[in-house]
């Protein structure tokens, strides 16, 4: 039977390889027991998350087992992702700096990341330390473009 998280997953990895335009090589990276991160072309890491929820807004936990592969994750790669699959209605990806941004390393709570957003308006992401500076548009294109 394919788990729930592997469904959204899946979604996530689709997306790239269809909207690349570019041949990729995927490895999972299993450090923790479930895969949720992964290597494209040997230099860029994607971590991803998911919430089930049908509608906005999307909250995604990061305790310290996360924190943690996110940093093994780091110095492996060049540079670092988060994908968040928001249910049914898309991805935002943050990169680890924009991440720390809103998440601080030395937050003294469980970091988070929340996404909410209007009908036909781009994504709005707020962390444990505030809101993100912009928002964001839909989809993995600035993953894309970095490949």
């Amino acid at each position: 039977m394919i788990s729930e998280f592997e469904r959204y997953h899946g979604a996530a990895i689709r997306d790239l390889v269809v909207g690349c335009q570019k041949p990729l090589r995927i490895e999972a990276n299993d450090d923790a027991g479930r895969v949720n991160t992964f290597i494209i072309n040997r230099k860029i890491g994607i971590y991803i998350k998911h919430s089930a929820s049908r509608l906005p807004p999307w909250q995604f936990t990061y305790g310290d087992e996360n924190i943690a592969e996110v940093e093994r994750l780091r110095k492996k790669c060049r540079s670092v992702w988060l994908v968040h699959v928001c249910g049914q209605d898309g991805f935002v990806a943050l990169t680890l700096n924009e991440f720390r941004m809103i998440n601080p390393v030395d937050a003294q709570t469980t970091r988070f990341v929340r996404v909410d957003r209007d009908r036909n308006t781009m994504y709005r992401v707020n962390g444990t330390d505030g809101k993100l500076g912009r928002s964001k548009r839909r989809g993995l294109n600035a993953i894309y473009e970095e490949l």
